[in-house]
């Protein structure tokens, strides 16, 4: 296989409203990736399908090392290009994910660091893990609803479906693309507290977990999904497993809270509705319109549709274990005593917090001597 690396830099269509903001970075960076990362290819692609076709081809022609630069949309588009490769040829590959600004989905599921110096050494030294990967099979939206033709996609991060799961067009403006989410999130809420909701019937593993009406249900690899964060704390990427949560709308009240706790670091949804399994199978109940699913943030069809885990199939670049505790070493020693000092006093600080709140559970259960024997 060749040894240089491609390079899938997304470029936004010149008739879109959106400003060229990853070529601008790319512009800005672009000679320190071409040091770490030399000797390099470069396409161009504006969406998810020009990057799964170049990323097909690239490694027909021999490339082994594929790299992605740009939205979920293009790295949804490399993924699936490189499960079109047969099982011997795909392993053999190394998949990459570069933000050149803050750490997306991709990078905070993958593990990246947030120097971008760091991420460019971990994608030459090309240490890889192979994680599972999700396969959504659906109805297809090219004869629209009522046609019964499937499609099959890939996914690493997730699939998300329901009222709360709209994907929106990542070439708007920041403001146009807010003014949707409120707008969709308005309308979702409206039906959900009017009771037109859509219903479902959830099947994880051949039973039956949940049946009704429902605001947001995710299939999660990963932990984060694009617009919604850190959806599955729980997940692991190579587990061999998918995580599934759902929503239900009678507790889109109590949504507005939750969101306030995910701010906070806490979860959005709730763990009594959440499990494991390998297939997943979801069905619309009733008449309505149709609901889409999408992967990754990219819209993929209507339900039914059923999704299952291909365990360990995707060779992607990650940080290896020895180069993590060299890099934590180096830091450490950069910091120095007082540091470490600093350090020692928050341990201690804690241990007193520690030891101070068993104490206070201690006299407050004690009995006194004034008190009856019976409680």
């Amino acid at each position: 296989m060749r040894q240089t690396t491609l390079i899938l830099l997304e470029c936004r269509p010149r008739e879109t409203l959106a400003g060229p903001r990853v070529p601008l970075l790319w512009r800005h960076h672009a000679s320190e990736i071409a040091a770490a990362l030399s000797p390099l290819e470069l396409v161009q692609v504006a969406g998810p399908e020009e990057a799964e076709d170049a990323a097909y081809d690239a490694a027909i022609l021999g490339f082994s090392r594929i790299v992605a630069v740009g939205s979920t949309a293009v790295v949804h588009g490399l993924v699936n290009g490189a499960m079109r490769l047969a099982e011997g040829h795909r392993r053999r590959m190394k998949i990459g994910f570069l933000s050149l600004g803050p750490r997306g989905p991709w990078a905070r599921t993958v593990g990246l660091p947030s120097a971008l110096a760091r991420r460019l050494e971990i994608l030459a030294a090309g240490h890889t893990l192979p994680y599972d990967v999700g396969r959504v099979e659906c109805r297809s939206p090219a004869g629209g609803a009522t046609d019964s033709t499937t499609v099959s996609r890939h996914f690493l991060l997730g699939a998300a479906c329901g009222p709360l799961s709209a994907s929106w067009d990542l070439g708007d403006l920041p403001p146009l693309r807010l003014a949707r989410i409120a707008g969709s999130l308005i309308e979702a809420s409206g039906r959900c507290l009017a009771g037109s909701a859509p219903q479902v019937a959830l099947e994880v593993d051949g039973t039956e977990v949940y049946r009704g009406p429902w605001a947001l249900g995710l299939v999660m690899g990963g932990r984060h999904y694009p617009f919604l964060g850190e959806t599955a704390p729980q997940a692991n990427p190579s587990d061999g497993t998918l995580d599934v949560a759902w929503v239900p709308a009678a507790s889109m009240l109590g949504m507005a809270g939750r969101a306030l706790g995910l701010w906070l670091g806490g979860e959005i949804l709730p763990q009594p509705s959440r499990c494991q399994g390998h297939e997943i199978r979801i069905v619309p109940l009733g008449e309505g319109a149709p609901q889409t699913i999408a992967a990754d943030g990219v819209p993929i069809g209507f339900l039914p549709a059923t999704v299952q885990v291909l365990p360990h199939t995707l060779p992607v670049i990650v940080e290896s274990v020895a180069a993590r505790v060299r890099e934590r070493s180096r830091a450490a020693a950069e910091l120095g005593p007082a540091a470490f000092a600093g350090g020692l006093r928050a341990v201690g600080l804690r241990k007193m917090s520690v030891s101070l709140h068993g104490l206070r559970r201690k006299l407050r259960w004690r009995r006194q001597p004034w008190a009856p024997d019976s409680r």
